[in-house]
C-alpha cells in the first residue's frame, strides 16, 4: 500500500466539502477531496443562496456563474401553504419574502444542489483541488502530527493511504466520520421518513411563472395529511414528497392529488427515500483538533426556510481560512478551535428555527411547548453574535455577560468583535462587505493606525489590507473615523477601538485571533 500526502482531506463531495475546498484554494491550499458516490448529486434540493452565501461565492469568482445557472422564470420564489398546488391557499408569503439590501450588496440566489455543486467542483479544480469520486474512506487514524486515512477507489478496488495535517467530515448524515472521530450526536432526532417523487408534467398554465415554486401541503387526503410541491432547475420537471408510497401507480395518484390536476399525464422519474431530523454533533472538532464537520456531517435541518445548503456553504468558508492559516504555520491551534465555538451555537439555534417552520408550514400537529419562537429572518441571517472564538473579547460583551446576547438587531449593528462586519455603502458604489474574503482589513481614517497595521503584518507575516475608506463608515461599526476596526479574512470583526490609541494594539489583536 503506497502513502500520498495532502494538506486537507475532505470526506464528501457535496457543498459542505467542495465549498471548503473551493476556499481552501483561494487561500492557497490544495485539498484532496473523495466522495464515494460517482459524481455530484442530480438531486435538486438545497435550493436558494442568501446574500451572504452569494457575498462568499463573489469572492470565488462562483456569483455570475450561480446567477445564471438559475431557473427561468420571474427571479422570485412563490412559497405558499395550500390544500394542493391548484387549491385553496391557506397562507402566502412570497409577498412578505425580505429585501435583504440594507443588509448586503449581494443578491439572492435560486440555484438548486443539482446545479450548484458541478459549479463548486470546477472551480475547486481550478484552485488545485484534487477531486476523486467513486473513492470511500475506509478508516482513519490521528496522531499528534495528523491524519493517516485508507481510501478504497471503488472503480479498481484499489486500497491507498493518505497523509494529511487535517480531515473535515463533510460526508453528510450517513457519513462515518463523525464516529470515528469519537463525536456524538443531540436533537430531536428523525421525525419523518419521506418520499421525493421526481416526475416531469405539463403545469405551466397552472404555475405562477417564479422561477421557483415551492408549495407545502396541508391536505387530508395525503398520507400523513402533508406532503410538499418543488419546482426544478429544469423546465417541466418537479419534486412531489410525499410519505408512505406504495409503488409508482400510487406515486402517481399521489402527485395529482398534490397537483389538483386528476387527469395529469405524469411522467415518474425516480422515488427517493429520506428522513427529516433535527442533529447536532456534540462538537464540531475533534478534541485533538485534527478532524472537522461542516454541512449535514455537523448539523441536519429539516428543509423548511431553506437553510440548510446555505450554513454548509458557510460553514466552508468561515473554517477555510483558518485551516489555511493554520496549515501555512501562521496560527496555533485556538484558531481551529474557534470552529466549534463559532458555528455550533449558531447552527443550535438554526436547527430549531427550521423545525419551527415545519411545524408552522407543514405539521401543525407537532405543536407543542418546545418549538422555538421564530425570529425576524433579517435577524437570523445578519444578526448572529459568535458567544466565543478568534476575536477579541470588550469589557461586558464576553462570553456569558447579560448584554451579549446570540442575535442583535442587523438594522442598527454593535460593531462588536464577534459579529458579522456590517454592510455600508461607500461614496465609489461598493460596500465595505466587497472588502472581506481573502485577507484581514483594517478599517480606520488614521494615518497612524494604518501604519501600525502594515508594520505588524510585516512582522507576523500575515496579509493584512488597508483600504482607502471614503463614505461614512465608522458609525455603524461603533468607532469614529480615527479609531480602527480590524475584520477577519470572513468578514467578521475581530477587533475594534473606538479613537487613536496604542499602536501595538492592532498586533496584539493578530495574535490573540491567530493564537501566536
Amino acid at each position: 500500500m503506497h502513502t500520498r500526502s495532502t494538506p486537507v482531506l475532505i470526506v464528501g463531495a457535496g457543498l459542505g466539502g467542495l465549498s471548503t475546498a473551493v476556499f481552501l484554494g483561494l487561500h492557497g491550499v490544495p485539498a484532496l477531496v473523495v466522495e464515494r458516490h460517482p459524481g455530484t448529486s442530480q438531486e435538486p434540493k438545497a435550493r436558494g443562496q442568501m446574500p451572504a452565501t452569494m457575498e462568499a461565492l463573489r469572492v470565488a469568482g462562483l456569483a455570475e456563474g450561480f446567477q445564471a445557472a438559475a431557473p427561468p422564470g420571474r427571479p422570485e420564489m412563490t412559497i405558499v401553504i395550500a390544500t394542493s398546488v391548484t387549491g385553496r391557499v391557506l397562507h402566502s408569503f412570497t409577498e412578505a419574502m425580505p429585501d435583504f439590501g440594507r443588509f448586503s450588496p449581494a443578491p439572492t440566489g435560486l440555484v438548486s444542489q443539482e446545479r450548484a455543486e458541478p459549479l463548486l467542483a470546477a472551480r475547486a479544480g481550478e484552485l488545485g483541488a484534487d477531486i476523486r469520486f467513486s473513492t470511500r474512506m475506509e478508516s482513519f487514524a490521528a496522531d499528534e502530527d495528523g491524519i493517516t486515512a485508507v481510501l478504497r477507489d471503488l472503480a479498481t478496488d484499489e486500497t491507498y493511504e493518505v497523509r494529511a495535517a487535517y480531515l473535515v467530515g463533510a460526508d453528510g448524515h450517513r457519513g462515518g466520520v463523525r464516529e470515528a472521530a469519537g463525536i456524538g450526536a443531540h436533537g430531536r432526532g428523525v421525525l419523518e421518513e419521506s418520499t421525493s417523487l421526481l416526475f416531469e408534467a405539463s403545469l405551466d398554465p397552472v404555475l405562477d411563472g417564479a422561477a421557483v415554486q415551492m408549495h407545502y401541503l396541508q391536505n387530508p387526503e395525503l398520507p400523513g395529511g402533508s406532503g410538499m410541491f418543488v419546482s426544478t432547475d429544469t423546465p417541466g420537471r418537479f419534486v412531489a414528497v410525499v410519505q408512505d408510497v406504495r409503488d409508482d401507480d400510487h406515486a402517481r395518484e399521489l402527485i395529482r392529488l398534490i397537483t389538483g390536476v386528476p387527469d395529469l399525464d405524469v411522467k415518474l422519474l425516480s422515488r427517493t427515500t429520506w428522513s427529516t431530523a433535527c442533529r447536532i454533533a456534540d462538537r464540531f472538532s475533534s478534541a485533538d483538533g485534527r478532524v472537522h464537520l461542516v454541512g449535514d456531517a455537523a448539523h441536519l435541518m429539516p428543509p423548511t426556510g431553506g437553510q440548510g445548503g446555505n450554513t454548509a456553504v458557510m460553514d466552508g468558508f468561515h473554517l477555510a481560512w483558518k485551516l489555511a492559516a493554520t496549515v501555512r504555520g501562521q496560527a496555533g491551534p485556538g484558531l481551529l478551535a474557534g470552529h466549534d465555538a463559532e458555528r455550533r451555537p449558531f447552527a443550535e439555534f438554526l436547527v430549531e428555527q427550521q423545525y419551527a417552520n415545519l411545524v408552522h408550514r407543514a405539521a401543525p400537529h407537532l405543536a407543542d411547548d418546545t418549538v422555538a419562537e421564530r425570529i425576524d429572518p433579517a435577524r437570523l441571517l445578519f444578526g448572529y453574535r459568535c458567544p466565543a472564538g478568534a476575536f477579541t473579547d470588550e469589557p461586558g460583551t464576553g462570553p456569558g455577560a447579560a448584554d451579549a446576547p446570540l442575535f442583535e438587531d442587523p438594522a442598527a449593528p454593535s460593531g462588536r468583535p464577534g459579529t458579522r462586519a456590517p454592510h455600508v455603502a461607500l461614496a465609489d458604489g461598493t460596500s465595505t462587505r466587497d472588502l472581506y474574503g481573502r485577507d484581514f482589513v483594517l478599517l480606520t481614517g488614521s494615518p497612524a493606525w494604518r501604519s501600525a497595521a502594515l508594520a505588524a503584518a510585516e512582522r507576523l507575516q500575515v496579509p493584512v489590507a488597508v483600504p482607502g475608506l471614503d463614505g461614512p463608515w465608522a458609525p455603524a461599526h461603533g468607532v469614529t473615523p480615527s479609531g480602527a476596526v480590524l475584520v477577519r479574512p470572513d468578514g467578521i470583526v475581530a477587533w475594534r477601538t473606538a479613537a487613536t490609541g496604542d499602536p501595538r494594539d492592532v498586533e496584539r489583536a493578530l495574535r490573540t485571533v491567530l493564537d501566536r
